[in-house]
């Protein structure tokens, strides 16, 4: 009894904690060096990102999810690069 019960329970959780996870955005983080000696790669990079975001949603996202980038900029500095991760 005490066993069904408790896998009732985690299947129910499981059920209601996996039915909020569709519906939200995934999320896509880029790093790169959107400012600093070189931006301009850092701009093709983000730029780059971004088309392949709005082709991909466009085409009706993945597995019918959205995505959304989230750019962080590391200035192409190695210790401001582990922040940005």
């Amino acid at each position: 009894m005490k066993k069904s019960l408790l896998s009732a329970v985690a299947l129910t959780a499981f059920i209601a904690f996996s039915g909020s996870a569709w519906a939200a955005d995934i999320l896509i983080g880029v790093a790169g060096p959107i400012t600093g000696p070189n931006a301009a790669f850092g701009a093709q990079l983000q730029k780059g990102a971004e088309q392949a975001v709005a082709d991909i949603n466009a085409a009706g996202g993945v597995n019918g999810q959205q995505l959304k980038i989230e750019i962080g900029d590391d200035v192409s500095d190695p210790k401001q690069g582990i922040s940005v991760a």
